[in-house]
């Protein structure tokens, strides 16, 4: 019964869940970093534990405890011993795996020379092995009583997963001083007072955007939902649209928060879109769109945002820390800077992704495996896991670190003080899906706000 009761869960989850990470949609040509949702989401990087409309408990701008350990090269061990385990986990010749989805060469890269070096400290025999269908292999392998050591997990998934029984809570002690992980990010990983998983990195989104366009405009970088108009109006040409981003909840929802309000209420018991600062969000997008200063990345024949604006069809696009590497890589020679993205009436605001190390509730080995989460995601784990790519550190004493090496992407860490994270309460995932299908046709001028608030409304009633 208990396989039963945990497959229909699962299965509900998987066929419910139309995001990112775990099992993306419509990826672009070259995929974003795991913990982001694509251009297409499917219910995935929402959530509730807190609700998408509640600020981050804390500032990131803290100063470091302490420095973070010299960066490995991202295919090679590290010369020096990272932090060791808890004491008394005998790892020697331990027979660990870690399944995860593989979102880059580079991700791949880092994880898998993270592993190793955990090798080489401990003795352990573990690896990395990225699931092509991860949320159906997971699926399974829980199903069946066989799960890995470890996993990942999307802070969308983590109220299905812990409404299934599926994870286990984290022990008292079995990680590295865990307040040095921002409140926020535990909080995204806490259901009902219990912590479940700890962060691997988060990222967030900002306003990426061509300065050589701005600077022939004449424009500065918007602050405000006015400057915002106004920059995309003077941007937009015969051959370039201003502003492109994906017509969905995990680009729009941030104007929700900038105007004070959300889909749901703080709290995940009850729609909360029905009101005039989504009217002022939604009505602002729209007009934006309609106006033709704004268009979605496929209405320029690209796939998505860092797509639109690599490519020059777009001056500004709405993306997250994860396009760094994509532009690098597919447009090396296309000039981007980013800021924070603009506040509206109500003050700044941003999503935050993240996905976190999961432990089985039904796990063969518990303690090797917290053992195993603890290296990869203490303070030394973290400056390495997060030297290789754009992702950024969970943990305070690695942010000055990781800012130095990485300065020109302080906005986003920036915008973690006040990011709301991406997650929709169990069984209700699927409101997503109709606001997006509901945006979609507003900003086509199909429909009305008001008509689109209806129906979100309606479906979130009924999903309730």
């Amino acid at each position: 019964m208990l396989a039963l009761v945990l497959a229909c869960s699962l299965i509900a989850v998987s066929c419910g869940n139309d995001d990112d990470d775990a099992g993306a949609a419509d990826p672009p040509a070259a995929a974003p970093a795991a913990d982001e949702p694509m251009d297409e989401p499917a219910g995935d990087e929402p959530m509730d534990e807190p609700a998408a409309d509640e600020p981050m408990d804390e500032p990131m701008d803290e100063p470091a405890a302490d420095q973070p350990m010299d960066e490995p090269a991202a295919d090679e061990p590290m010369d020096e011993p990272m932090e060791e385990p808890a004491p008394g986990v005998d790892l020697t010749g331990a027979d660990l795996v870690v399944w995860g989805w593989a979102s880059s060469e580079a991700e791949d890269v880092q994880l898998t020379a993270l592993v190793d070096q955990f090798n080489a400290d401990t003795g352990a025999d573990a690896s990395f092995e990225p699931q092509p269908e991860f949320d159906t292999s997971l699926q399974a392998a829980l199903v069946a009583g066989d799960p890995p050591d470890l996993f990942y997990v999307d802070s969308s998934r983590l109220p299905d997963l812990v409404a299934s029984g599926a994870l286990a809570p984290v022990p008292d002690g079995v990680l590295s001083d865990p307040d040095d992980i921002y409140p926020a990010l535990r909080e995204i990983f806490t259901i009902d007072g219990t912590w479940y998983c700890p962060p691997k990195d988060f990222s967030t989104l900002g306003l990426v955007y061509d300065p050589t366009a701005f600077a022939e405009a004449g424009v500065d970088v918007p602050t405000t939902w006015e400057e915002l108009a106004a920059a995309a109006e003077a941007l937009t040409t015969d051959d370039r649209v201003g502003l492109s981003f994906g017509a969905e909840y995990a680009r729009a929802g941030a104007f929700l928060f900038q105007a004070g309000t959300n889909i749901l209420t703080p709290d995940g018991t009850a729609v909360a879109i029905d009101s005039d600062g989504a009217r002022a969000a939604l009505g602002f997008l729209a007009d934006l769109f309609a106006a033709g200063h704004a268009a979605t990345p496929q209405a320029i024949d690209t796939g998505w945002g860092g797509e639109a604006f690599g490519s020059g069809n777009a001056a500004m696009t709405i993306e997250g820390n994860w396009i760094v590497g994509y532009l690098n890589n597919s447009f090396p020679d296309r000039e981007w800077a980013v800021a924070e993205l603009p506040s509206g009436p109500a003050g700044p605001g941003t999503f935050a992704f993240t996905v976190c190390y999961g432990v089985a509730a039904s796990a063969d080995d518990p303690e090797r495996s917290w053992a195993f989460a603890d290296y990869l995601t203490n303070a030394a784990g973290a400056a390495a896991w997060t030297s290789g790519f754009q992702v950024m550190p969970a943990r305070a004493s690695v942010r000055d670190g990781w800012v130095a090496d990485n300065p020109e992407l302080g906005a986003f860490i920036a915008g973690a003080a006040y990011a709301s994270p991406f997650q929709f309460p169990t069984g209700v995932g699927d409101i997503q899906g109709v606001f997006n299908d509901n945006f979609q046709q507003l900003i086509s001028g199909d429909v009305t706000v008001d008509e689109l608030i209806e129906e979100v409304v309606e479906a979130g009633e009924d999903l309730l």
